[in-house]
């Protein structure tokens, strides 16, 4: 069993009613929260799962893991404080980034450290937990971030974190049985400058030459309109297609 959980998927800007990126992956062994975006520690709360065994943070930018502020303090003092302790992966160089964030409140690390395992990964290398095969690939964005797979014996999830389109990522995520692409930009057809994200037609476009088996759009800023965002992405794109709204529940 492998399933995926949406707890938010809004841009950096947040869509009313809708955290920034968090999703809750679940396998027979692990409990994985992927992204820890603004509002997703509410999110949390309210849905108030099982333990995590796991937390996943793809980059530093701020609607990806900034409410880590937030949830650890839930494990420090709040209602999740008699909780086993998660492993907190982060990427290379994370440790200094909560530090750095921790010493304006005149904390430090260590605050973290008492809430969370922490733990830098390498994305050169494979990641195994439990039942969970876990490799990255560098994507294409404004800072340092990696695309993730999720691999058990029976099912593959990718979530291409933000991106811009690249040869790696089809590859990345070929016959993926989910495929968790974010599709952040309105129309890109144009836009022939450096950019960071990609717009719901390249989001289609990178899972048809995945072979993906079904598309999850995310990272959607609702000014542009759902509708439009599935029909770009449908005429690129056979498959099903789902847009990540808060509670949706994807089981592959």
């Amino acid at each position: 069993m492998l399933s995926w959980t949406v707890l938010g998927g809004s841009p950096a800007w947040p869509n009313p009613g809708q955290a920034a990126s968090g999703y809750l992956l679940e396998s027979n062994e692990r409990r994985m929260l992927i992204d820890c975006g603004s509002g997703i520690a509410q999110e949390l709360r309210a849905v108030n799962p099982p333990p995590l065994t796991d937390i996943l943070i793809t980059h530093f930018h701020a609607d990806h893991w900034f409410d880590l502020v937030p949830l650890h303090y839930a494990f420090r003092y709040g209602s999740w404080r008699d909780r086993p302790k998660p492993l907190l992966h982060l990427p290379p160089g994370g440790r200094a980034v909560l530090d750095t964030v921790a010493s304006v409140w005149d904390g430090s690390v260590e605050t973290f450290e008492a809430a969370f395992d922490l733990i830098e990964y390498d994305p050169h290398d494979d990641l195994r937990l439990g039942d969970l095969h876990i490799t990255f690939a560098p994507c294409l964005h404004y800072t340092t971030c990696y695309s993730v797979k999720i691999a058990t014996p029976s099912a593959v999830i990718v979530f291409s974190a933000d991106t811009a389109p690249t040869e790696r990522l089809a590859r990345f995520a070929h016959g993926a049985d989910l495929f968790v692409c974010e599709a952040a930009l309105g129309d890109a057809s144009n836009d022939s400058s450096e950019r960071g994200h990609m717009d719901a037609a390249e989001a289609g476009r990178e899972a048809r030459r995945a072979g993906a088996k079904r598309l999850l759009l995310t990272h959607i800023p609702e000014e542009i309109g759902y509708d439009f965002v599935r029909e770009r992405a449908g005429a690129e794109y056979k498959g099903p297609i789902d847009l990540a709204m808060p509670g949706l529940r994807i089981d592959v």
